[in-house]
């Protein structure tokens, strides 16, 4: 029930800042997308492209516009680490979802994110996902696009369990 139409735009956005849009249609309620993205518990489950994971005792989420949310994805193969986190810039339950995605400590210079959700049917929902301050890199080794790509083949086996 996955229909999915990824884009890799470099071109300048309205913001003039460089991104991508990947959007993905999930077999899952609104509700259950949007818990996905901000309830610590569920984000450990796929916060990360595989061959990683996050550590549960690493997510921590303060859901408020200028919050503060942190995790720590760790290479399966290697043990290396990524601490990573942002500011929460937009928080409107169950249908927007914008913050801002980088290394811990720099959530105020970090790339943005825009997430919208919008409800196909009760069982269906489209995510929108807007990553702007990076150009795509689609292709390239540790690919920003390629790695949010694989993060959402795990969300999408998070939400289908």
């Amino acid at each position: 029930m996955n229909k999915n139409s990824m884009s890799a735009n470099s071109t300048p956005s309205a913001t003039d800042e460089p991104g991508f849009t990947i959007v993905r249609d999930f077999a899952a309620s609104r509700e259950r997308v949007w818990d996905a993205w901000t309830s610590p518990d569920v984000m450990a489950r796929w916060y990360h492209p595989e061959g990683l994971h996050t550590p549960r005792e690493s997510v921590s989420v303060d859901l408020r516009e200028g919050g503060i949310y942190a995790y720590t994805m760790i290479v399966d193969e290697t043990g290396e680490e990524f601490p990573t986190g942002g500011r929460y810039r937009r928080v409107e339950p169950p249908r927007r979802l914008d913050f801002t995605w980088g290394k811990q400590g720099d959530e105020d210079i970090s790339p943005l994110v825009s997430l919208e959700f919008e409800e196909i049917d009760e069982t269906t929902t489209r995510m929108t996902f807007m990553l702007t301050g990076l150009p795509s890199d689609s292709g390239a080794v540790d690919s920003v696009f390629d790695g949010w790509t694989s993060a959402f083949n795990v969300l999408e086996a998070e939400i289908a369990g």
